[in-house]
């Protein structure tokens, strides 16, 4: 790869879900910053193709079949034409996270999303606010049912300690207890599945909450931390983790904070300002974000021309730490090395391996040289970038396999590619970017 392909595959892996070495080398030729202002501002279908693939036959079905709303998404970032979108979405399911089975409908949870991905690029203010009014999370977060009696306090704390400010930053245990208190009113009845008010449950009292005294509607609240001085620092730190694993330096999240407030909140400047940051493009030949298990299987569904169409795809995303809709906690999924465990690496290998198995058999693949081997693998997976050492590696493999062998020819050339496709897919260098 050119420098400037290096650079947009960093930028389509860590603002996306990968792309092939065509499409790469096309955006490289108009630019880093011609294909930001592209991610930054989609247009048209947000997908390719005719639609959802065929699960064991049938339609997916995201509200009343298990499994089906990961594979619904799955699909989405597999077939996405908005890369960036689609993954800011996914980032901001991670902030505000939400699980499903503390929702009363699979519904909701479809619902959120539609949420996210429509305030994803624009103004965090807009975003907060209508996850706060979100249906999704306000059963999460216990809103709903929420009287003056008995306030609460579980949104009010989570929007300060990890939504708007950060753990400890400048808000006291009186500050959560009277945005709680703003919180009430809320209803939800479970018989008819319908969400409501009642007047008479909302404390319409004085409140006092981050220095601002006052009677305080939710969204006023909601307002009050994301004015908090101290919260474009956290969201812009938040952002720039998002796209890299190195700390951000302190003149370029001065840098960001500035962008975030003199844009109002507004989310597409601060990304701008991180995708073409020297930064973010460091040591292009020695990548260092570990893809995040649902980035990954995204990416080399993309890169193999494969679909979201397997039912076990959700069992083994589950097992490598990633099931959307189902973060482990209201603070959402780790990171880095967190993906890294024994059987969430074991899930990633075989996650490949199943993708090829039946695919190529004796007789697939003609007599031809490893160099010819080697370009026939890399082009059946999309051409992904790899090290001089696997590169080495690879060859030597491709060379060494048929090495003093003169029967079942025919076997050992499937077999070569099986494993060098295996291997493009989820070697050392696939797991990073």
């Amino acid at each position: 790869m050119t420098d400037d392909e290096k650079r947009v595959h960093r930028l389509l892996w860590r603002a996306g879900f990968g792309a092939r070495r065509e499409e790469i080398a096309e955006r490289a030729r108009a630019g880093v910053d011609a294909t930001v202002d592209a991610l930054l501002n989609p247009e048209g279908e947000g997908v390719d193709g005719p639609g959802p693939p065929l699960v064991d036959g049938e339609e997916l079905d995201p509200v009343g079949t298990y499994g089906h709303p990961q594979l619904w998404w799955l699909d989405r970032a597999v077939r996405t034409r908005h890369p960036l979108l689609e993954r800011m979405t996914l980032n901001w399911h991670d902030h505000f996270a939400t699980r499903q089975d503390e929702v009363p409908s699979p519904q909701l949870m479809l619902d959120q999303y539609a949420t996210l991905q429509a305030g994803a690029l624009g103004a965090f203010r807009d975003l907060a606010r209508a996850i706060a009014m979100d249906g999704a999370m306000q059963h999460f977060l216990s809103i709903v049912n929420s009287s003056k009696e008995e306030p609460n306090e579980n949104f009010a704390r989570e929007l300060f300690e990890l939504f708007t400010l950060g753990a400890n930053n400048g808000y006291t245990e009186a500050d959560v207890r009277d945005a709680a208190r703003a919180f009430t009113g809320y209803t939800y009845d479970f018989e008819s599945q319908q969400f409501g008010w009642d007047g008479t449950a909302h404390d319409r009292g004085r409140k006092t909450v981050l220095g601002r005294r006052g009677p305080f509607t939710p969204i006023e609240i909601v307002d009050a931390a994301i004015d908090d001085p101290r919260h474009p620092e956290f969201i812009c730190t938040k952002l720039w983790a998002y796209h890299s694993p190195r700390p951000v330096s302190a003149r370029l999240l001065d840098d960001l904070t500035g962008v975030y407030r003199d844009s109002d909140t507004r989310i597409a400047p601060v990304l701008r300002r991180i995708l073409t940051s020297d930064e973010f493009y460091a040591d292009l030949d020695a990548p260092d974000m570990i893809k995040p298990p649902f980035v990954f299987v995204a990416g080399m569904l993309r890169l193999s021309g494969g679909s979201a169409d397997d039912p076990g795809l959700v069992a083994r995303l589950d097992r490598m730490g990633q099931l959307p809709f189902y973060p482990p906690n209201v603070s959402g999924w780790g990171s880095g090395t967190d993906w890294l465990s024994s059987n969430a690496l074991r899930e990633r290998f075989d996650i490949a391996r199943r993708a090829f198995e039946g695919s190529l058999i004796d007789g697939d693949i003609p007599a031809e040289s490893a160099d010819a081997a080697l370009a026939r693998a890399r082009g059946a997976v999309g051409d992904p970038w790899t090290s001089t050492e696997t590169d080495a590696v690879l060859a030597d493999y491709a060379e060494s396999l048929l090495a003093g062998r003169t029967e079942s020819l025919p076997h050992y050339y499937a077999e070569r590619q099986r494993v060098l496709m295996h291997l493009l897919l989820t070697g050392p260098d696939a797991q990073v970017c």
